[in-house]
């Protein structure tokens, strides 16, 4: 039986589809490094994460990181968003270009999932409530464990923590570009703003109003 914090660690590991550092995860977390690592090095005594050095080609020892037992594969979207975050970064203006290109991510996605529906009593299929239901839906289907509260959206984990603890600004910049990309394909109307850790572990994620 874990405690609650040593869960907590556990299951933003099990969220993540490559290894992950500690850094990553006291960022994500709170917690204090040392709290951390004292939880990771009981679950791996459990049996519950496993450890694997970091790649690295500058001097030095290099750093443990961390998966859930059960991940067998890495996720090429994951690595992929890590390598082409750092290389984003370099560009003459690195959020514009992150915003754009999650803009046409969340477009497409927007189109390869859209179904046909019966639009309710007085909703049109095109308005600030389909849109909302339609990123929250996104959102959770990419691991994020959104948490509709009516105000704003709680996102508990983030499937790139990794990544967006080295280059938070490029792949925060890239999730605000989906969101408006899904918004945009909707008719909906514009204005969402995702501010990353409001809390540990927690961004907050605020969409246009309903009504």
């Amino acid at each position: 039986m874990h405690s609650a914090t040593r869960e907590r660690v556990l299951r933003m590991v099990e969220a993540q589809h490559a290894p992950i550092s500690i850094g990553a995860l006291v960022a994500a977390t709170g917690l204090h490094e040392n709290t951390v690592r004292g939880h990771l090095e009981r679950l791996h005594a459990d049996g519950y994460v496993r450890r694997e050095r970091e790649p690295r080609t500058d001097p030095g020892r290099p750093a443990w990181l961390w998966r859930a037992t059960h991940a067998d594969r890495d996720s090429v979207y994951a690595g992929l968003a890590t390598a082409l975050a750092t290389m984003v970064a370099r560009a003459a203006d690195p959020v514009g270009d992150a915003e754009e290109a999650g803009r046409a991510w969340g477009a497409e996605i927007a189109r390869d999932t859209a179904e046909p529906t019966e639009p309710a009593a007085g909703i049109g299929p095109a308005d600030a409530q389909t849109g909302r239901a339609a990123v929250i839906t996104v959102m959770r289907e990419h691991g994020f464990d959104p948490d509709d509260t009516g105000d704003v959206v709680l996102l508990r984990r983030c499937p790139l923590i990794e990544a967006a603890t080295r280059t938070p600004e490029i792949v925060c910049a890239v999730h605000q570009g989906m969101i408006d990309g899904i918004l945009s394909s909707h008719d909906a109307p514009g204005g969402s703003e995702l501010l990353p850790f409001t809390s540990p572990g927690v961004c907050t994620l605020r969409l246009p109003s309903a009504s």
